[in-house]
């Protein structure tokens, strides 16, 4: 899961990414969180980075929580949107731009806990997930955990933050489970990046967010950089 926290109180923000830390690590959740101390800083990686859940803080110096929900609606439907605030008064606000919850400060546990669960009920309606044996175990991996896969000596391995999957079949088997969605591109023999998960381009190869490398086939080197430029225009423009 993807999420980010738009707080510019850093002892609310701190409090925030605790909850949700301690939510999730209860339920084994994959989590990535970052978190923003103003809208700018947020609008600064938006939307070449998307998120499933994002928390705003209402009233913020310089451009406000609203604002900054009515700029992801630009371009993403289907993130959830929480905002938190010491005032009712905005509620109504949060309905323009399909908020998802509204939580009053001082955060309460069971309030927040509650919202969660509500949360993780909604985002599995939309998770997409490929299903692989793993040894004699059927294993289902979410499209948005896995950041590249690999062949090798007969299993395909599956990269996530998490860990390693491997799954013993062929890769012109495998190979079109991933492909079918346009996030994911073959970059080099048996070989597949999650583009979502590209932290930057160089001229020989990928660079994943986990600092991984994954190599470019030298022979179709500029077909490759022209797709994964497409795929992030799409993505920047919500074509995707």
């Amino acid at each position: 899961m993807n999420i980010a926290i738009i707080e510019d109180s850093g002892q609310e923000l701190s409090l925030l990414e605790r909850c949700l830390q301690s939510y999730l690590s209860s339920r084994q959740v994959y989590r990535v969180i970052d978190t923003y101390t103003s809208g700018e800083a947020f609008l600064e990686n938006w939307p070449s980075k998307s998120y499933d859940l994002v928390f705003l803080d209402i009233l913020m110096e310089g451009i406000s929580g609203i604002e900054v929900a009515r700029k992801i609606r630009e371009t993403d439907s289907e993130c959830l949107l929480i905002f938190i605030s010491s005032s009712k008064e905005y509620a109504l606000q949060g309905f323009e731009v399909r908020a998802f919850d509204y939580l009053l400060k001082p955060l309460s546990e069971e309030r927040f806990q509650k919202t969660m669960d509500l949360c993780q009920n909604e985002l599995a309606k939309h998770i997409r997930y490929i299903e692989v044996k793993e040894s004699r175990t059927l294993v289902k991996i979410p499209l948005n955990e896995i950041i590249y896969t690999d062949y090798y000596n007969h299993y395909i391995q599956i990269h996530t933050a998490a860990r390693l999957i491997r799954s013993y079949q062929q890769f012109d088997v495998f190979s079109p489970l991933l492909l079918c969605y346009p996030q994911f591109l073959c970059c080099y023999r048996n070989c597949i990046v999650n583009m979502d998960h590209v932290d930057s381009v160089d001229k020989h190869d990928f660079v994943m967010e986990n600092g991984e490398r994954v190599p470019i086939t030298r022979g179709n080197r500029n077909s490759i950089y022209q797709q994964y430029a497409d795929y992030q225009f799409l993505k920047i423009n919500g074509g995707i």
